[in-house]
């Protein structure tokens, strides 16, 4: 900073040290017109997470943090999400998820606390945010193109307004990704001909499209989509904003949330098409939910672009708002509303389909969030590569999955995941690597690099880090007795240590919203009797607490004409029963129906 701007705050901090510090606050922002720098902190769960990944920060740091800030009498101020403080890593006051938006840094809290001494600045260079677009030919909106909209009395002032450019290529619109410091680090794309949405940019640099509402907004509308975006934004809503996501509802990147530190009131308004209004409620727990309301979605009350086309009033729809939290007792009449919106989307309500294996489709009738899944069979059955296949299937289709598997390495299992992709080993056509590859990294599958027995803690610790970073919908833990007889007490009783692990895990799949999978070994059993439920290892707490129960039986040794099948012996949702025939190509490491229809087609 300048010599005059150094000497200001200099006089400004020693005149102003007796006046209340929140005034304090109001006087600085307004004069220096600079955000804090910002901690990522969860009231709900009572621990910080940075916006590097490989930790997770004690309440205790974050106690010592603002300890060591009062003594040194630095200037800092809690947020719904965020601490805010200044950066001592440049010459800006900037704001963050440890993540400057001036200077593009990102520190641990452990590793700050000793750079906020009094005189004590940051050495680390400072890097420059600048994005660049990839399009070259940008141009002003024209009224033609307001018009292949479809969106009645929209002008191309409106658009330009909210900072749209038209590429004439591509036939798209353009507009902005911006930071909390009001930095372009992205843009969204809005394909003119199918009304598609397109994100480009570097996710470590993530912003939102904000409308540009007035300063004393106190509430924001978030919405999925640009067509949605717009159709608010055009609204003129009182004391209201309007932000959309930028990649929709798969994720919401820890850089956004600084950009709505200032909201008392968020609103989630999604498409009720769509199991939307499952995934407010995930969204919720990152931006506190005493803040946070959604609006249900039923017919009357669609996502905002079919509101408007069929001439409801958005005001009207806005205002009947329900809060997130509700209290420990309700009432029929609370949930009345929640009861019509399954009754309207049923088929979303059961979950997604699987796409290679129909049958579990009729008896489980879908994969649904915050359920619990327990798979068995005999050892060599195949339940790790069905288990793959199983979620591969899923995760194509957009389910976050999170493998944890204890028994086999990641790289292994990691290659039988790509092979099922292809359909065929990649051993002798190396040159299709590059390809495939570049294919299926796009899809959201994540491991835990845990191999052996593990403590529940840390296993523990690490999935609710992955769920709250990358919003995990799915989590494989293969194999559940190699997390046993790693306990403080090691001659504790292995049943009350199995029954302790699948409480946490029924508690952790509840609590978040995630639908956990636990392959099990089985008891020994005679190889001519089937499995059933008891069969399972442990107590019967196992199999009590689970939603589903699938078993794989082989009967190949034991019979000529044995065969392999899987069996749902329990489901808590429909209550239907039945078997699934297993038969495996050993090309495709695969047992769906769908690869054989394949094959046998093209032969």
């Amino acid at each position: 900073l300048p010599i005059s701007s150094r000497l200001w705050i200099f006089l400004f901090r020693k005149t102003a040290k007796y006046i209340f510090c929140e005034r304090r606050y109001k006087m600085l922002t307004l004069l220096n017109r600079r955000l804090g720098f910002c901690i990522r902190y969860n009231f709900v769960r009572n621990y910080v997470l940075p916006a590097s990944t490989d930790n997770t920060v004690d309440p205790k740091v974050m106690y010592e943090l603002k300890k060591h800030l009062r003594n040194q009498r630095l200037l800092f101020k809690d947020g719904p999400t965020c601490l805010l403080m200044e950066c001592h890593f440049c010459n800006n006051i900037s704001g963050g998820l440890f993540l400057c938006p001036n200077c593009d840094l990102k520190k641990n809290v452990v590793d700050i606390i000793h750079l906020y001494e009094k005189n004590c600045r940051g050495d680390a260079k400072c890097r420059d945010v600048e994005y660049k677009s990839k399009f070259t030919d940008l141009q002003s909106v024209s009224q033609s193109v307001c018009d292949k909209l479809g969106i009645r009395g929209l002008q191309s002032a409106d658009l330009e307004h909210l900072g749209a450019q038209y590429e004439p290529n591509s036939n798209c619109l353009r507009f902005p990704l911006k930071n909390v410091a009001n930095k372009v680090v992205g843009e969204k794309i809005l394909h003119l001909s199918d009304r598609r949405d397109e994100t480009i940019g570097n996710y470590n640099q993530s912003g939102l499209l904000l409308s540009n509402a007035p300063q004393k907004s106190l509430r924001v509308v978030l919405v999925s989509n640009l067509m949605d975006f717009i159709v608010l934004s055009i609204q003129r809503l009182s004391n209201t904003s309007v932000a959309c996501l930028p990649y929709g509802l798969k994720s919401l990147p820890q850089e956004c949330l600084p950009c709505l530190e200032k909201f008392k009131e968020i609103v989630f308004w999604f498409n009720f098409e769509t199991t939307d209004w499952d995934v407010a409620k995930n969204f919720a727990k990152k931006l506190e939910e005493n803040r946070c309301f959604f609006i249900r979605p039923t017919g009357t009350e669609p996502a905002p672009f079919e509101a408007y086309k069929k001439r409801f009033n958005l005001q009207h729809i806005l205002n009947k708002a329900t809060p997130m939290c509700h209290k420990s007792i309700t009432t029929f009449s609370a949930l009345k509303n929640d009861i019509l919106s399954e009754l309207q989307n049923i088929e979303k309500v059961n979950g997604v389909k699987w796409k290679r294996y129909p049958i579990l489709n009729k008896i489980l009738k879908g994969h649904r969030k915050g359920e619990l899944t327990i798979l068995t069979g005999p050892t060599g059955s195949g339940k790790t590569t069905f288990m793959s296949e199983y979620s591969l299937d899923l995760a194509l289709q957009g389910v976050s999955t999170l493998w944890g598997s204890f028994e086999i390495r990641n790289c292994r299992l990691a290659a039988t995941l790509l092979r099922q992709y292809v359909g065929y080993s990649l051993e002798d056509k190396l040159n299709e690597f590059e390809y495939w590859t570049s294919q299926f990294e796009r899809y959201p599958l994540y491991f835990m690099t845990f191999h052996g027995q593990q403590p529940l803690k840390l296993v523990m610790e690490a999935i609710e880090h992955a769920q709250y970073i990358h919003d995990i919908s799915h989590v494989i833990i293969d194999n559940l007795q190699f997390m046993m007889g790693m306990s403080i007490a090691q001659k504790s009783d292995k049943f009350w240590e199995q029954d302790s692990i699948i409480s946490a895990f029924r508690s952790f799949a509840t609590k978040n919203n995630v639908h956990v999978t636990l392959v099990m070994h089985p008891r020994k059993e005679r190889a001519d009797e089937d499995l059933t439920t008891s069969s399972v290892f442990g107590t019967a707490k196992a199999t009590q607490e689970a939603d589903n129960v699938l078993i794989i039986q082989d009967k190949r040794l034991t019979s000529l004409r044995g065969k392999k099948y899987l069996q749902i012996v329990k489901n808590r949702y429909s209550g239907d029963l039945g078997i699934m025939p297993l038969e495996f190509d050993k090309e495709s490491l695969s047992y769906s129906t769908s690869n054989k229809k394949k094959k046998t087609s093209s032969s």
